[in-house]
């Protein structure tokens, strides 16, 4: 399972920002995406639908430590335990 959200993540980073999901991994930096904030919250929103969380973004501290794709996937997979 928790391959699946990595590779399902790393899937829907990939469609929206228009990169082969090949050259993305957890060490990856959001920032060397190009993936512009907009994009980057459709991307959490897709995420939060397919997993049936909630991701909390409301604060400019919560957006600074997603500073990875790893960190993302890190984020998804505590709350997708928690809800278990």
């Amino acid at each position: 399972m928790a391959k699946d959200i990595e590779a399902s993540i790393i899937g829907m980073i990939a469609t929206a920002g228009e990169i082969d999901a090949s050259e993305i991994s957890r060490e990856t930096e959001l920032s060397e995406l190009e993936i512009d904030s907009l994009v980057l919250t459709e991307i959490v929103m897709d995420i939060e639908d397919e997993h049936d969380i909630e991701i909390d973004l409301n604060t400019a501290e919560a957006w600074e430590s997603l500073k990875t794709v790893g960190d993302i996937v890190d984020v998804v997979k505590n709350l997708v335990a928690a809800k278990t």
